[in-house]
């Protein structure tokens, strides 16, 4: 049996904790500090921790820094060991608490440091942008091209990067038929055709209402996308 623990929260003021040192990983917050600004998850969410801890250990002692495969190899791990709805997964604190209190070593080996203002989108994106927070954005993915256990998608599009940059990028990220059908049809296809054919298939959905489009309908757009990319 799991020991599931509880999920929290940095509130909004504790972002002001997050400095370039911090961000650097020149300096710690120091836990006291933290805990004020730490409140528990409203919803009483819970995740599997010491599990998703050993799992995120593994990733920094065998991965090289800055080496996009570690995405792959976390991502169904965070998704499974996080028990939490997409609601849930909408509250920006929840991230922000994950990657600056629990995983920061994660977040640094990860990212390369080029600017504070592109470091704290790793440490303190979220919300609508599925791209921005670093441990965000492996939940978000694993989440849409999963299908219960079977995250088969999931490791192909993570596989590719160009996939996760011009897919996960765009508006329609969050609706996961579109997502499904895209990813799988453009999984072996070069970055110039991922490319342009995303930037079409984002103008298309320009023309028709998204919600409305079934996963067939998305990857019959996606089919005529690509053929007239080749």
């Amino acid at each position: 049996m799991t020991e599931e623990n509880q999920l929290y929260r940095l509130v909004e003021d504790g972002q002001r904790l997050v400095g370039e040192e911090f961000l650097k990983g020149e300096a710690k917050i120091p836990d006291e500090a933290l805990d004020e600004y730490v409140e528990p998850m409203p919803s009483g969410a819970t995740g599997n921790l010491q599990t998703l801890d050993s799992s995120v250990e593994r990733i920094l002692n065998e991965y090289s820094e800055t080496d996009t495969a570690m995405d792959g190899a976390l991502a169904e791990d965070v998704h499974q060991c996080l028990d939490i709805t997409r609601r849930t997964a909408g509250d920006p604190g929840l991230w922000h608490w994950i990657a600056v209190d629990r995983y920061p070593d994660f977040v640094r080996h990860r990212w390369e440091y080029r600017s504070e203002a592109a470091m704290r989108e790793k440490f303190l994106g979220a919300g609508s942008d599925l791209y921005s927070n670093a441990i965000h954005r492996l939940w978000w993915i694993a989440e849409l091209t999963s299908d219960g256990d079977d995250y088969t998608l999931t490791e192909q599009v993570f596989a590719n990067q160009t996939i996760v940059n011009k897919v996960f990028d765009r508006w329609f990220a969050r609706y996961q038929p579109a997502v499904v059908a895209i990813c799988d049809e453009l999984a072996d296809e070069r970055s110039g055709v991922i490319d342009e054919a995303t930037r079409r298939f984002n103008h298309a959905l320009t023309n028709v209402q998204l919600e409305a489009l079934s996963e067939e309908d998305a990857r019959n757009l996606t089919r005529r996308v690509i053929q007239d990319v080749r």
